[in-house]
């Protein structure tokens, strides 16, 4: 992950505060603002280990509880427009057992609401969040398993979203970030240390108003053109047919049905 130390940083949904600690530790950015969507009462109870105390040793660093990316009322603590970078780490739509949610959710999938919570968490950081005189950088780290990599994250998020560019993607190393927990959502257990990728966007869209060093980083989007499938990254097929043989089959069959879905709900 790419992070310079004069930047201003707001992290999103840090579960246990583990990762924003473990920036502020290793990275020394200017100034840290870390958002919990639990109250404090709740993480507390949430995490028999957490890092609010680490958090509370600077006039930089801010912690705020009870942070909804999705909900400007839970911002009124928060600085409009004043940050460099957005952070948002291995986000998942909890598991809801609540049957009165899937009910008001109808027939939309899971996989459809983590679209629609990222897409939302990027038309946010380019309206409030980010200072449009600073870097202008949002952050999304994620995994190439599932469900995560059923999200055509690279493609579908900033779609018809022509202020939001897609900028590229990093290999997230975790450690880079000694401390830092990947929590299970809901539970005060952590998760295995998989392969993770940082995905980035960018109201910019002159990938020369960016840092050189950033840009180097970045390795573009795969398994685009006629001769593949974007939304299963397969391909190259060899001939029409082939490629005809792969939208027959049952995974591209889903994929596409999620596809069809978060196409639907974006242009409602």
């Amino acid at each position: 992950m790419f992070i310079k130390p004069n930047w201003r940083i707001l992290t999103i949904g840090d579960g246990d505060l583990s990762f924003s600690a473990s920036l502020w530790n290793n990275f020394k950015p200017e100034q840290l603002t870390a958002t919990v969507l639990d109250s404090q009462k709740t993480l507390e109870n949430k995490y028999q280990y957490h890092a609010i105390k680490q958090l509370q040793t600077d006039p930089n660093q801010t912690i705020l509880f009870s942070f909804d990316v999705t909900n400007p009322d839970s911002w009124s603590n928060l600085p409009e427009r004043s940050f460099d970078l957005v952070i948002f780490q291995f986000p998942l739509v909890p598991a809801f057992e609540d049957p009165e949610f899937f009910h008001k959710m109808g027939d939309i999938s899971v996989n459809t609401l983590n679209r629609l919570l990222l897409r939302k968490f990027l038309i946010h950081c380019t309206e409030y969040f980010l200072d449009p005189n600073g870097k202008q950088l949002c952050y999304i780290t994620s995994k190439d398993v599932k469900p995560y990599c059923e999200w055509n994250i690279e493609n579908s998020l900033n779609q018809d979203l022509e202020h939001i560019e897609y900028l590229g993607s990093m290999p997230f190393n975790i450690e880079d970030f000694p401390g830092y927990k990947v929590r299970n959502v809901d539970r005060d257990k952590h998760v295995k240390d998989t392969q993770g990728i940082t995905y980035v966007w960018s109201p910019k869209t002159d990938n020369t108003t960016h840092e050189s060093e950033l840009i180097e980083k970045l390795i573009a989007k795969s398994h685009q053109g006629e001769e593949y499938c974007e939304i299963c990254k397969a391909g190259p097929f060899v001939s029409a047919s082939d490629k005809l043989l792969h939208e027959q089959t049952k995974k591209h069959r889903l994929m596409q049905q999620y596809e069809d879905q978060y196409t639907r709900m974006i242009k409602e």
